[in-house]
């Protein structure tokens, strides 16, 4: 059985949660796990979508308040303070500093090799974080089963609605899982994604957004956004600034084509075109990337 989507709350009535000017609070959008409406110009607020999304909410807080000080070069979304639930939102909620720039999916890339070696040296930077006192936890499947398992499912879906063509070889590349057994585990903001990189107008790195997801786990999902971005001068660059062991980035290669399959069973079912075009560029980039990865070393 299905768990029910907690009602989405008007503007109005956020403001009212907040007791703000109905004026300040205007509908932002909506993620897998959250709603967000803008307070004001510089401010976020984020409910949970579903039961049980309060102590997510307040666990993310809590490692923003972490990595904040320590991961310059990007803004973060800091939280500036945790509701209470009430009547209007049992789970709670949070408002949060405002990340500067916009999201970059559908803006021009301007200079891809630049914001390739921007974002790979930042990704360098968090995965070299000490996570004494971070109270990150470990996120990792050491068999790769629940990612193959997972994207499978939706490789199946993506078929069934005809939006996924040669799933045969795509399926095969999902099977073929890479060895997990000796990850060495570091900070990873465990979501990484163009949807959650922000950018400023001349296309540069000005923030990153979305920290639900951080833990202990293979730096190789973080790089797979990269790949999954579909832009090879952005991955080469990358590559550059984050000269770690082919065997790292073929594992990213991996993650980033479940991840692509995904997008496109979320298009399917949540009826999202935007997810479908992300879906496809990616699948595009990663022929590409298995024609043209960088060498095994």
């Amino acid at each position: 059985m299905n768990t029910p989507e907690l009602p989405r709350l008007t503007p109005a009535q956020v403001a009212a949660l907040l007791r703000a000017p109905p004026a300040r609070v205007s509908w932002l959008g909506a993620g897998s796990d959250h709603r967000a409406y803008a307070l004001g110009e510089d401010r976020v607020v984020r409910l949970p979508r579903w039961p049980g999304g309060g102590e997510a909410l307040r666990r993310e807080a809590r490692r923003l308040a972490w990595l904040t000080p320590r991961l310059p070069g990007a803004a973060l979304p800091a939280v500036l303070h945790l509701g209470d639930p009430a009547p209007l939102a049992p789970e709670g909620f949070s408002v949060a500093r405002r990340v500067p720039g916009v999201s970059a999916p559908g803006q021009p890339l301007l200079d891809p090799g630049a914001l390739g070696g921007a974002l790979g040296g930042w990704l360098a930077d968090l995965h070299a974080l000490n996570p004494q006192g971070s109270g990150l936890g470990v996120d990792l499947d050491p068999t790769g089963h629940d990612w193959r398992d997972a994207a499978l499912e939706d490789l199946d879906v993506a078929v069934g609605a005809g939006v996924l063509p040669d799933a045969a070889w795509w399926a095969a590349r999902v099977q073929a899982v890479p060895d997990l057994r000796e990850v060495g585990l570091v900070p990873i903001h465990g979501d990484f994604a163009a949807e959650h990189v922000h950018l400023d107008g001349q296309g540069r790195l000005v923030g990153v957004l979305d920290w639900a997801d951080a833990a202990l786990g293979d730096p190789a999902r973080d790089l797979a956004g990269l790949i999954h971005w579909g832009d090879p001068a952005l991955w080469r660059a990358a590559w550059v600034a984050y000269p770690v062991a082919g065997a790292v980035w073929e594992r990213a290669a991996w993650y980033a084509l479940c991840r692509a399959l995904g997008d496109l069973a979320f298009a399917v079912r949540e009826g999202r075109p935007a997810y479908l075009e992300a879906g496809r560029r990616a699948l595009t980039g990663l022929r590409g990337w298995w024609t043209n990865a960088p060498p095994r070393s």
